[in-house]
């Protein structure tokens, strides 16, 4: 006959003690700091697009901005 082993204990520890407050994930950003913004375009409209950002001396940003406003 099989005889029904104990599963063994979970041995993690004690937790680790706060020291300072969480900074807590529903706060705010700043307006002037930037997040990740990512989506796929086809290759030649990414060529295209930073051919005029570097002729206009401009940043991805400034442009994607400013078309983004003539849009709405």
């Amino acid at each position: 006959m099989a005889t029904n082993a104990k599963p063994p204990k979970k041995k993690k520890g004690t937790p680790p003690k706060l020291e300072e407050p969480l900074k807590g994930n529903l706060d705010k950003r700043s307006a002037n700091e930037l997040v990740p913004l990512n989506f796929k375009v086809p290759p030649e409209f990414k060529k295209e697009y930073r051919l005029y950002a570097a002729e206009k001396e401009m940043s991805l940003v400034d442009i994607l901005k400013n078309s983004f406003e003539v849009m709405k």
